[in-house]
């Protein structure tokens, strides 16, 4: 993909009023969100800016994300994980909106001088990003952005560690046809890139199995008004309804296929977060047995590595929000994105060619999994877990195996 191109793709994802209206607040939200620029890199400092979602709608997630990497890096220079090099971390706020980011992250390279960046969490907002680090030759870990191709369309200085969204939903799918009885479904999305991609994922592996699809549908995430659609779905009489929707219209979605006494059974893709979505719709996901994907959720057989962070982890973020709230797999994701910068600093050091070949060579066990990079620098999807988790009726969650 040329540099024009994806310029084109940011132009384009950003033109909006809205978009402008968010970007004017998030980039003054962005000084107040950076750390403090030291006067000048020392040859043993290291400096890593990190990108995330810290206003918007989805500034809960990013704010968390913050806690995760600020106490790996302290971890990291507490501990000498990165040999003779210390860590320091630059945030900046890319409010999950491409022209937002874009421009945090020029101001991460030309102001802040940093020498990596972690980011962001929405895939158009990486894509910005990522135009941004590879025309300045900066190495990119995507922690949380699952589009397809990020890392190979970006060039050798972005790496992708989640999963992509074909691995995913190949997953999402393999489960859904272990779990479920059905012959028939409903595929219903957002109308933005990641809901498509969904929608044609999903329906690709679907009907190749020999399931009917007997609706397709997608809606634009400032409608939040599912009852005509829902309307469609009783009429079209499917055997299960596969959904994808970001958190906050999945509320939504949820509490009118509630209200309207729907018994066919849901699957939701696995943006909603584990008991943040809970709290959100009350009992309304376990009246109709809501089933979703997750890379994870506090379970009896959860690692060692995943409960010590959690015990330490928690505590932490409460202190920082003042609020009680899960571990996500996004909190998890970022933590382990700065002890991958850690790693290959340890075994290459901070000079831009030997850092980037000891990136491409990671071999890491991170709390999340095992994360190894092909040669498209994408995860091998192999390294890390995923499950179902299912809504009961008391608002308790439970895992399927």
């Amino acid at each position: 993909m040329s540099n024009a191109f994806v310029r084109h793709i940011v132009h384009a994802l950003a033109s909006t009023a809205a978009g402008a209206t968010v970007c004017a607040a998030a980039f003054t939200a962005l000084s107040l969100a950076s750390f403090p620029a030291a006067a000048q890199n020392t040859a043993d400092t290291f400096t890593v800016g990190v990108a995330l979602p810290l206003t918007g709608s989805t500034a809960w997630g990013g704010r968390s994300a913050r806690v995760a990497a600020e106490m790996a890096a302290q971890e990291v220079n507490a501990q000498g994980l990165a040999g003779n090099h210390k860590i320091k971390l630059v945030f900046a706020d890319g409010a999950c909106e491409p022209r937002t980011a874009y421009s945090a992250a020029q101001r991460l390279v030309t102001v802040e001088h940093v020498q990596a960046i972690i980011g962001e969490w929405c895939s158009s907002a990486s894509i910005a990003i990522a135009q941004v680090a590879a025309d300045a030759k900066v190495p990119m870990i995507v922690q949380i952005s699952s589009a397809n191709g990020i890392a190979k369309n970006g060039g050798p200085y972005i790496f992708q560690s989640v999963m992509q969204n074909s691995d995913i939903n190949a997953r999402e799918a393999a489960l859904l046809l272990k779990t479920f009885k059905f012959k028939t479904a409903a595929v219903l999305v957002e109308n933005d890139d990641f809901g498509l991609s969904f929608s044609k994922n999903m329906v690709d592996i679907l009907q190749r199995a020999g399931i009917k699809i007997v609706l397709q549908a997608a809606q634009d995430r400032e409608d939040a008004n599912w009852y005509a659609t829902l309307t469609r779905v009783q009429a079209a009489k499917p055997d299960v309804v596969i959904v994808s929707i970001a958190a906050g219209q999945a509320a939504n979605f949820v509490k009118q296929y509630a209200e309207g006494n729907i018994q066919i059974p849901v699957f939701s893709d696995y943006p909603p977060p584990p008991y943040i979505f809970e709290k959100q719709v009350g009992l309304q996901a376990g009246k109709i047995g809501l089933v979703r994907g997750t890379f994870f959720l506090q379970h009896p057989k959860e690692t060692e590595a995943q409960k010590d962070f959690i015990a330490k982890f928690e505590p932490a973020l409460e202190k920082a929000i003042n609020a009680k709230q899960s571990t996500t797999h996004w909190d998890i994701v970022t933590y382990d994105a700065v002890m991958l910068v850690a790693d290959a600093l340890k075994r290459g050091g901070t000079k831009p060619d030997d850092f980037l070949k000891a990136l491409a060579a990671t071999h890491h066990q991170g709390v999340l999994g095992m994360y190894e990079f092909d040669s498209d620098r994408e995860i091998k999807p192999q390294g890390l877990g995923f499950m179902f988790i299912k809504d009961r009726p008391d608002g308790s969650l439970q895992v399927l195996e």
